[in-house]
């Protein structure tokens, strides 16, 4: 009887350390693979590709929500704050990589074609940003911390429509195809990228 209550409390401080240990090690909220043609965005309800304008919010619960441009992302931020948000994450504009929204750079011109029109593109690391500012002769490069900052207007050039989506070189859902200053990528594998 002696060697059985033994063998219950070893087996019980064993159960107990190892939830203790689960606990500690709670797994990170990570980003979840855009269904393009059938995910909407959170903010404009238009559909999201599965390229380098996504963005993801995943909240303590669970629940991911996607946006077609970081200005919807910026948008859902001020209307519902952040205190059920576990993780905020953006994709490389040239690889489509996820990358946590305050550990990526960013780069900004009035000029720069996004869905909603808000100009801005992620870049996971700050040398690529740099690269393509450069390259462009135009735009301003942004940390998170200087994103928090950003006057987040939207670009109303003659080619948007009353409704501010593109009124030309859009696919469908009335987003623009793409940027014309560089390639940037366009995510169709079903392999989802992890920091």
């Amino acid at each position: 009887m002696m060697k059985l209550k033994k063998w219950v409390t070893t087996l019980g401080a064993i159960a107990g350390i190892s939830l203790l240990i689960v606990g500690c090690g709670k797994e990170e909220a990570q980003p979840v693979e855009i269904a393009e043609g059938v995910d909407k965005c959170d903010i404009c309800h238009m559909h999201v590709p599965n390229d380098h304008n996504a963005t993801e919010i995943i909240l303590k619960d669970g629940k991911a929500l996607k946006f077609d441009d970081i200005g919807c992302l910026h948008e859902w931020t001020k209307q519902h704050g952040t205190d059920e948000v576990a993780a905020q994450y953006v994709r490389d504009y040239y690889t489509a990589e996820w990358t946590k929204a305050e550990q990526a750079t960013f780069a900004y011109d009035k000029e720069f074609k996004t869905p909603m029109s808000y100009g801005i593109y992620s870049f996971k690391d700050k040398s690529q940003a740099e690269s393509f500012v450069a390259e462009q002769k135009k735009g301003v490069i942004m940390d998170a911390e200087g994103l928090k900052t950003h006057t987040w207007e939207r670009s109303m050039s003659k080619h948007m429509k009353k409704d501010g989506h593109s009124s030309e070189g859009h696919s469908e859902g009335g987003h623009q195809s793409g940027s014309t200053e560089s390639t940037p990528a366009h995510n169709t594998s079903t392999t989802t990228h992890h920091e």
